[in-house]
């Protein structure tokens, strides 16, 4: 009896100590997300990709905290303008951050969705060199996190993204690029309105529809 009484008092503590890491992981997430929000510069956008880097390493079982890291230095690259050497850093550390967080969840809809908008930002740091390799690599990729979850808008918004440039430079007409817009955007609105208040799932990409639908006309 005296055993089984202990055994139980592990259980609880050991119960309460999970839920109060669980706790301080959610917190110092929303905190990084708040944060990356309000980033204007790839300065800041640094300092919160090394936040959630920061947050990995006491939670190397959790896949997000990399997802987000590689996503606020992919951030960062495009933001930057004429510094090729490093947008390719940024993109090349962003890229490391994705593969860490593939490992840890495969075959991840989200995860391949920002490998492919890696994959762009690495092609806008040269087009005319990289177009070749790189587009067929984004096409691929994008298509990969479609057919693992089509109700995915990140997904169908970067290809949409993808087939108006490539329509672009062959001087085709943007009908399947602002086809796929019109579907992330119902996505979207069928994301929000199942999503729970305080979701840490990846959430972003609202934006870039909602601008390509100005082109669209939709």
């Amino acid at each position: 009896m005296k055993k089984y009484c202990i055994a139980i008092i592990v259980m609880m503590l050991i119960s309460m100590i999970s839920e109060a890491s669980n706790e301080a992981y959610e917190k110092a997430m929303h905190k990084e997300l708040q944060q990356m929000k309000a980033a204007k510069s790839p300065e800041e956008l640094q300092k919160v990709a090394n936040g959630f880097a920061r947050i990995s390493e006491m939670m190397p079982e959790e896949w997000l905290p990399d997802y987000y890291a590689a996503l606020a230095l992919a951030n960062a690259g495009f933001r930057i303008q004429e510094d090729k050497k490093e947008k390719d850093r940024y993109f090349h550390a962003a890229k490391q951050h994705a593969e860490k967080a593939a490992a840890i969840s495969g075959n991840n809809s989200e995860i391949e969705a920002l490998k492919g908008y890696i994959v762009m930002g690495e092609l806008s740091v040269d087009p005319n060199s990289r177009g070749q390799s790189l587009s067929p690599l984004a096409l691929q990729t994008f298509g990969k996190a479609i057919e693992l979850n089509r109700q995915n808008p990140r997904a169908i918004i970067l290809m949409a993204q993808m087939e108006l440039g490539m329509a672009q430079f062959f001087g085709q007409g943007p009908e399947k690029a602002c086809g796929l817009v019109g579907s992330s955007l119902e996505l979207f609105k069928k994301e929000e309105a199942g999503q729970a208040e305080n979701t840490l799932l990846p959430t972003w990409g609202k934006d870039i529809a909602l601008k390509m639908k100005e082109n669209c006309q939709l």
